[in-house]
């Protein structure tokens, strides 16, 4: 009996190993590669690069992978997005200037002057709500010159800074029925609070595409307008890095155009 047990027990033993070893054959010949011994050796020193804190060398080795896609790609947006984002927010980073308001100003015309939105200058300044401006206050702010393209066979909205790859947020759902890519700007951001509202800086936001009626928001339920919905977090944060004018360009099929 126990001969019987023994040598059962090692065929079920012998065939999921077997199992295992087929896994892993199958995996390192598509995209999971974290148990395939090849795995790119740009993401691992990349990882090593971030842990030491050299970000910029980091940022470097990744930005090539980006368009490389499948998890390659996927992994390399994430690290870059981890990195890029904490720059981009960073209150004291190379980019923030300052400006001091001068009479006649009101938040509009200030946003509108600085290129920046309301949302980044109530960020970069640690402000709860909107206060009354005047003259000689100084607040930090930072153009925003980014570049939105939404990318509809990949399900995800990402953020370019010229060339460069700065975050991915992936899409909870949209209502498409274009074929054609095309550009387009961001024509306004629209909340349920005014802007001179202290709820403001804390509201949902919505981003009104200058063409086709397209809108960018956070995602309840079925869609209601024709767009692209990301997570609330997602969207907000969007809306943080974009203003009236920004480049949006929809990314349908490659190779057509509007």
């Amino acid at each position: 009996m126990r001969s019987t047990f023994s040598t059962s027990n090692a065929r079920a033993c012998c065939s999921l190993l077997a199992a295992v070893f087929c896994v892993q054959a199958a995996l390192a010949d598509g995209e999971n590669y974290s148990l395939w011994p090849r795995r790119p050796a740009a993401l691992e020193e990349a990882r090593r690069l971030m842990d030491r804190g050299s970000l910029a060398q980091a940022l470097e080795l990744l930005q090539p992978l980006v368009n490389q896609g499948g998890v390659v790609g996927r992994e390399a947006k994430d690290l870059i997005g981890a990195l890029r984002i904490r720059q981009v927010l960073d209150p004291n980073g190379p980019d923030v200037k300052e400006y001091t308001v001068k009479r006649g100003d009101s938040w509009i015309r200030m946003v509108k002057k600085l290129g920046c939105s309301q949302a980044m200058l109530v960020h970069l300044n640690g402000l709860m709500d909107v206060p009354s401006l005047q003259p000689g206050d100084v607040f930090k702010y930072r153009p925003l010159n980014f570049h939105v393209v939404v990318n509809v066979p990949e399900k995800e909205v990402c953020l370019y800074d010229g060339e460069n790859f700065v975050k991915a947020y992936s899409m909870v759902t949209m209502k498409d029925t274009g074929r054609k890519n095309f550009e387009t700007t961001v024509k306004d951001e629209q909340a349920s609070f005014s802007i001179y509202d202290k709820h403001y800086p804390a509201a949902d936001k919505t981003l009104l595409l200058a063409a086709g009626g397209y809108v960018i928001e956070a995602g309840n339920g079925a869609p209601r307008s024709p767009g692209f919905y990301l997570n609330r977090q997602d969207c907000n944060e969007l809306a943080m890095l974009t203003r009236p004018g920004t480049k949006v360009t929809i990314i349908r099929e490659k190779g057509t155009e509007q």
